[in-house]
């Protein structure tokens, strides 16, 4: 059975989009009248959530290899209901106590905005995260807000269908083309990186 960490993870989720692509990319060449731009928004929902489902196990990981002499100050405060102390007493590896008890607390806490993923990390001993990857202010804002947009565009996927909201808009679809799904998961790929140089472990 194969040993993963939360970058193996991440490429094996990100495999979905790419396939996707190569799938809008046979049809479109068929000259089919099918409506193939679901496949494209799946590009996007896909890709937001490899990229969720890596920070969830960028801290999950990073988690079981901490004891109490050695907590970050942040995981150092986290709370516990007292009923789970027994758990740790009786553990012989701690560390899977503390990642558990970290995988639990965030099992219905999506990881898609800066200041959660910020907050997660911390509790593992990754500070400053979106800094140390993007020293430069201009581009790190620019990273930020590119971050939000395509959350913000898988939100509306996933919740409203892809569909204009306002009362007059007929709800129609939003556009969306095939260079705007790649750039969403080329950012996916091109973000995990710049992560895992920074803080490989």
């Amino acid at each position: 059975m194969p040993t993963h960490t939360a970058k193996s993870l991440f490429d094996l989720n990100i495999q979905s989009s790419e396939d996707l692509l190569n799938l809008y990319d046979g049809i479109e060449k068929l000259g089919t009248k099918l409506e193939i731009t679901w496949l494209l928004r799946a590009i996007v929902v896909f890709s937001v959530s490899a990229l969720d489902a890596y920070f969830h196990d960028k801290v999950k990981y990073r988690a079981g290899k901490f004891d109490l002499k050695d907590l970050p100050p942040s995981l150092a405060k986290f709370e516990i209901p007292l009923g789970d102390l027994t758990k740790w007493d009786e553990a012989e590896r701690k560390g899977n106590v503390i990642r558990n008890w970290l995988v639990e607390h965030f099992s219905t806490i999506p990881l898609q905005r800066q200041e959660a993923i910020s907050a997660a990390f911390k509790l593992v001993g990754i500070y400053s995260v979106w800094a140390t990857i993007e020293p430069n202010s201009p581009d790190r804002e620019r990273m930020l807000e590119q971050i939000q947009g395509y959350t913000n565009r898988r939100n509306q996927v996933v919740h409203e269908g892809d569909r204009e909201s306002s009362r007059k808009s007929g709800k129609k679809l939003r556009a969306i083309d095939r260079q705007y799904a790649k750039d969403c998961m080329e950012f996916a790929k091109n973000l995990v990186a710049k992560i895992e140089h920074a803080f490989p472990n």
